[in-house]
């Protein structure tokens, strides 16, 4: 695995400390691969469909190397002709993607306190 400088930079995004400015400029994380294009390049990405490409490689080799994770979610879009729901890959930190809701203790969950992070 090769941590390459693109890589740093797109965990970086990921930091406590980028994570505000990332926020507002493509939403919460886990982010979709046109997010992090934008953050990459800059407004001219959705004329450059290579580097969406490229992009989409180098998160799915993150993936590979245990670096991100990689969750399908259904997302309602707008057309001009109405809504529709759409498939979308998100990447995000491991462990921080996928949340199961707990039915009093069928996901094994531990009983004890909790605290809810906003």
């Amino acid at each position: 695995m090769r941590l390459t400088s693109r890589k740093k930079e797109i965990l970086r995004y990921f930091e406590q400390e980028h994570l505000e400015w990332v926020t507002k400029e493509i939403g919460p994380p886990p982010y979709d691969i046109s997010g992090i294009s934008y953050l990459l390049f800059g407004s001219e990405t959705n004329c450059k469909r290579h580097q969406m490409e490229s992009t989409r490689r180098t998160l799915d080799a993150m993936v590979n190397d245990g670096l991100l994770e990689r969750v399908k979610v259904r997302e309602s879009r707008q057309k001009p002709n109405g809504e529709t729901t759409a498939t979308v890959i998100r990447y995000g930190l491991p462990g921080h993607c996928l949340v199961q809701l707990d039915k009093k203790g069928a996901n094994g969950a531990i009983e004890g306190e909790y605290t809810r992070l906003d």
